[in-house]
């Protein structure tokens, strides 16, 4: 049934996923024989599902409308306000609709006074509705699309608030309870162990450290941080422990036991995990009242069933996904865990059941896959659930009694040595082999050699598991030796970053990395949780192709918004060799670009006119800057080069002086244009355009950006020369992908 329900709700959502699992279904009822009435009830809630997925589609519409001007709205908190350096986010209702409200502070005392903003509170605020952005690349997280799926349509740009009062009913008591939670945590925790205390407990992850994180989730221990079924059980244990050594009946143990689950969804944010372990847990104690005989499996069953026809849209989820693909598998597996001889071959079993089947949810999502994860799994999974997480418990309950003092300090040194070692382990090499995400075919295939590889395992037939292993090497062989190619240029919002990638692997250039200038700000405007072209967009979005090295990296010239996602790309992914232009070694960027290169052994050239580099032999030609004396935007790398049958010229920052020199010089036709200087009126000059020609011209700017790129003018001079203009700020990545002599433009939002 549960399968039934997957199958509609998907043929509904994706349609070629809910095909998939509705033969799935019907050859599963066809080969276990199963009797017409359950063919029967399973083609009904097909049926069922597909329709109410269909309905709740059509009710996902919005009631408010965008103000062309800030008006005055009453919205009532519902959620705990995320407060990270001088910004605030919450969810919040007006009119019965669930918006995203976003305020910034203008002091730190501003700040202070509302850390203690908590749910309940309704407040009269000036704003400015907006609708959230797409995403803007391919494979990349898709923000506008999650918020859709919670329902929620709009940011409330807040301007002002008017004024807040506390209007908390009993609706509020449980979330007030969690606020208060992590508010104590925050305060009787040393700051190296919040992150991680507030998630074992509260499953709140926005106090993480940025760094930990990354190194938890390349080490495959991520889940740790989420609360499992193993945290559920351990407080459901210790709770009926308690309440039977206090003389409490068995039977009224339970139903505290279940009020307390209700309850805990609700206190650690009713994160999938918890749901499922905690609902899990009810139907079986209920199942016993009744004297039924409900197994594990089909506890998991039911839960699913009622969690996907009352939300669809959570199938969406990947929290959601690993819970139960995970939860599954070792389900079905757990005769085969049982019969393990000793202790630890237990442990060795569940480990590599939960790391085969999560897989394919991993790299889908996260584009790569710990290759010691089943090592640290070993490790980490007993420490946390034996030492860490008990520890955790105990002593948050001992700020309600004594000062913690020597347990704490224990606990401290005991968090702050994981964490080092999390970050030491991380950082070997191979610690995680990216494998770019999956099309569909791949990750069908992928499905299906898991279940032979489970099948084969009980039978004792490992044949599945090298068809496993060379089905993966297959998969990397053609993210590296595909017979297509492709230029793509990445929206990094105002700035630029264009990735080569020639067939067969005959070359991988990225032309600059993106990045955001930096201004001045105080210690409490600083974020927790800071935005970065490089590690945000420019790596993930070279491992989603399951790119891992660059032949060469070319900063066309020392301005951050060119080379500042440049240290993150040389953190994360192998490159080669650099080009800077002659000279832009003085500006400080460029100068700490080097000395990471340096420890890392990447050579570092400073390239002009007529210098030779492996761009060379796939037909790319460096043509400026013409002298070794830097004088910025006019002394940008300049790439000329015919790819896919079409002549490019890659610009940089290169101006109306540069354009000059390049003319006077040069009589190269041009087929594609990448527009100078983000479309400023300094660059694309008549006499330029004149000369070169190009029939497409791409434009690299931000949104909305504060410069008023690309300017009118020049956006009209190339309308009237009757060029295709493509412009990243309205279109997104543009991709031109080729195949011999014939290539396509395509652009991620049309």
């Amino acid at each position: 049934m549960a399968l039934s329900v997957l199958s509609g709700t998907l043929l509904a959502l994706q349609i070629h996923w809910g095909a998939f699992l509705l033969v799935l279904l019907l050859l599963s009822l066809y080969l276990r024989k199963m009797p017409y009435s359950i063919l029967i009830l399973s083609i009904l809630f097909v049926v069922i599902s597909y329709f109410n997925t269909h309905l709740q589609q059509n009710h996902q519409k919005s009631v408010l409308s965008p103000q062309h001007e800030p008006a005055f709205f009453k919205v009532s908190i519902d959620d705990i306000p995320s407060i990270d350096g001088s910004s605030l986010i919450s969810l919040a209702r007006i009119e019965d609709e669930t918006v995203l409200i976003k305020y910034s502070f203008s002091s730190e005392e501003e700040k202070k006074k509302f850390k203690e903003m908590k749910p309940g509170y309704v407040c009269k605020v000036k704003g400015e509705l907006t609708e959230p952005k797409p995403n803007k690349n391919p494979n990349l997280f898709d923000y506008k699309d999650y918020l859709y799926r919670q329902g929620i349509y709009w940011f409330l740009e807040v301007q002002a608030f008017e004024g807040c009062e506390d209007f908390s009913t009993w609706k509020h008591f449980l979330t007030q309870l969690r606020f208060k939670g992590l508010k104590r945590i925050e305060q009787n925790f040393p700051p190296s162990t919040v992150g991680i205390t507030q998630a074992l407990l509260f499953g709140e992850t926005g106090e993480m450290n940025k760094d930990t994180m990354k190194s938890f989730r390349e080490l495959g221990v991520v889940h740790l941080l989420a609360i499992s079924g193993l945290h559920v059980g351990l407080l459901f244990a210790f709770l009926h422990y308690f309440l039977l050594k206090m003389g409490i009946t068995r039977e009224a143990s339970s139903w505290i036991g279940i009020v307390f689950l209700l309850c805990y969804i609700v206190l650690t944010g009713g994160s999938p995990s918890v749901v499922r372990a905690s609902s899990m847990l009810i139907v079986l104690i209920l199942s016993k009242k009744a004297r039924g005989k409900l197994s594990v499996l089909e506890s998991l069953s039911i839960v699913f069933l009622f969690i996907v026809i009352y939300e669809p849209f959570l199938v969406f989820n990947v929290g959601f996904q690993l819970s139960f693909i995970v939860s599954f598998s070792l389900v079905i597996s757990s005769a085969s865990i049982l019969q393990a001889s000793s202790t630890f071959k237990q442990m060795f079993t569940v480990t590599m059941v939960a790391q085969l089947s999560s897989f394919p949810v991993v790299i889908y999502h996260f584009y790569e896959f710990s290759l010691i994860g089943f090592l640290t799994n070993l490790l980490y999974v007993p420490l946390f659930s034996i030492l860490i997480l008990p520890m955790a418990i105990a002593v948050y309950l001992l700020t309600f009694i004594v000062s913690s003092g020597w347990s704490m300090a224990i606990y401290q040194i005991l968090l702050e040595s994981i964490q080092w070692l999390s970050n030491t382990i991380s950082s070997f090499p191979f610690s995680a082999l990216v494998m770019g995400r999956p099309a569909f075919l791949f990750l069908l295939g992928y499905l299906i050699l898991i279940y032979f590889v489970f099948v084969g395992i009980e039978k004792r037939k490992y044949l599945s598991g090298g068809l496993l292993f060379f089905f993966a090497v297959l998969h990397l062989f053609l993210n590296n030796f595909h017979a297509y190619g492709e230029i793509v240029f990445i929206d990094v919002g105002q700035g630029d970053a264009t990735l080569i990638d020639l067939p067969y692997n005959r070359g991988t250039y990225l032309i600059d990395a993106g990045g955001e200038v930096q201004f001045p700000i105080e210690k409490w405007e600083e974020k927790n949780d800071r935005f970065s072209v490089g590690e945000d967009i420019v790596v993930p979005f070279l491992k989603s192709k399951g790119i891992t090295s660059i032949d060469t990296l070319i900063l066309t010239h020392g301005d951050l918004d060119h080379i500042g996602g440049a240290q993150a790309v040389l953190e994360e992914v192998e490159v080669r060799e650099i080009l800077i232009s002659p000279g832009s070694s003085e500006k400080i960027e460029v100068e700490e670009i080097i000395k990471t290169a340096k420890k890392k052994r990447i050579p570092v050239k400073e390239a002009m006119f007529q210098t030779h580099w492996r761009g060379g032999k796939a037909g790319l030609h460096i043509v400026s800057p013409l002298d070794d004396v830097y004088e910025g935007n006019n002394d940008s790398i300049v790439l000329y080069g015919e790819i896919g049958a079409k002549k490019w010229l890659f610009t940089g920052d290169m101006e109306e002086d540069g354009e000059r020199q390049f003319i006077q010089t040069f009589d190269l036709p041009v087929d594609v244009l990448k527009v100078g200087h983000h479309g400023s009126n300094t660059s694309t000059t008549e006499e330029f355009l004149n000369e070169t020609n190009p029939s497409v011209a791409v434009i690299s700017a931000g949104e909305s950006n504060r410069f008023g790129h690309p300017h009118p003018e020049v956006v009209e001079r190339l309308k009237t020369r009757g060029l295709t203009i493509y412009n990243t700020a309205m279109n997104g990545a543009i991709t031109y992908r080729f195949w011999d002599k014939k290539g396509t433009f395509s652009a991620h939002l049309p």
